[in-house]
């Protein structure tokens, strides 16, 4: 068996290799000065900017299908990716996942948010964390009741990586207290 990597798969780590080494490294020191004035770190408009130079390399939805406007990378050269990210400070992620949508969505769903944000023209957050529950499942207290032909969400999240600039939320809540979280005691709400 070849684990070797293949010629695509070097080109690609190279390209991230200089997206990290030109883009966001020359960043490190205003992202250490910034003192939490940004959320990202970053001043928004260029943070945008490299949001935009990423999706024109293809590096945006990496996981995601070709037929929903992603890479589809796979396993392995996410990993790479990831390792390369990780050679800088800066807090930047090529972003446009949207795996919950992706596996769990209808088609409607699907185009109405998946195929946007993985075009990058809307973004989403995750709502999962809760004080005193953090991002355990099984311990969340938020509810949702059905009330007629509409959910009402009662509860509070936290930590909401991005939740100042999303589109929209997938919010996780308590629909049946009866059955254990894996097993539809939790729902995600779009």
């Amino acid at each position: 068996m070849d684990f070797s990597l293949s010629e695509e798969q070097k080109m690609i780590q190279q390209t991230v290799r200089r997206f990290v080494d030109r883009e966001l490294m020359p960043l490190e020191s205003e992202v250490l000065q910034s003192e939490g004035k940004y959320p990202t770190g970053i001043e928004p408009e260029l943070y945008h900017t490299l949001q935009v130079k990423a999706r024109d390399l293809g590096f945006w939805g990496i996981n995601t299908p070709e037929e929903y406007g992603g890479a589809n990378l796979g396993a392995v050269m996410t990993a790479l990716i990831v390792m390369e990210m990780g050679r800088t400070l800066v807090p930047f992620t090529f972003g446009g996942a949207a795996d919950n949508i992706l596996y769990h969505g209808n088609e409607q769903q699907k185009a109405e948010y998946l195929i946007p944000t993985i075009e990058g023209t809307r973004k989403s957050c995750f709502a999962l964390t809760e004080p005193g529950a953090g991002s355990d499942p099984s311990a969340i207290r938020t509810t949702a009741v059905k009330d007629g032909k509409h959910w009402v969400i009662n509860g509070q999240k936290v930590f909401i990586t991005g939740g100042n600039e999303a589109d929209f939320a997938m919010v996780f809540a308590v629909t049946d207290r009866s059955k254990p979280p894996q097993n539809g005691g939790v729902t995600c709400f779009l």
